[in-house]
């Protein structure tokens, strides 16, 4: 329960800033904005390369989240999403996956079957990790599942 509290008043750093993604909703298709409609495209191209790479659930919704946060932060272009999209992937991995498992930045690029460079997702992964100010311990909701599960399990051995 402590470690549930302890989330809980962490939570707010974590969330997405609500004016930001409201934004994203209620863009209508256009060149230079990023609607709903492109965000969950994006958040569709993460589980495929996540189950692909054979990466975990924390991974994908660590994912999720830093992209979500950096697009309600940030005004992206839409020819830039794949890149910020697979930067937080690539962010992901590196915080919730083993050394052995990852995947090279190179081979993430050809698979995600993007048009951008190793030194272009270096240099997004920058900019995403400034603009958040990157923790390697995120609070998501997959958090907080974790937390009720175990909760629930220690309840009912108690019974």
């Amino acid at each position: 329960m402590k470690e549930l509290r302890v989330n809980y008043e962490q939570e707010a750093d974590f969330l997405p800033n609500g004016k930001g993604l409201n934004l994203i909703v209620s863009a209508q298709q256009s060149a230079d904005q990023i609607t709903a409609k492109c965000r969950n495209v994006k958040v569709e191209d993460l589980w495929s390369l996540t189950s692909f790479f054979g990466y975990t659930t924390q991974t994908f919704v660590l994912a999720v989240s830093l992209l979500d946060r950096f697009l309600a932060m940030t005004r992206v272009q839409p020819r830039y999403l794949s890149c910020v999209s697979l930067s937080c992937l690539h962010m992901a991995a590196r915080v919730t996956e083993e050394e052995c498992n990852l995947t090279p930045t190179d081979e993430l690029i050809r698979i995600g079957q993007c048009r951008f460079t190793v030194s272009d997702l270096c240099r997004m992964e920058k900019i995403v990790t400034e603009k958040l100010r990157f923790q390697s311990k995120a609070v998501t909701a997959l958090t907080f599942l974790q937390l009720y599960h175990q909760i629930t399990l220690t309840h009912a051995t108690y019974r």
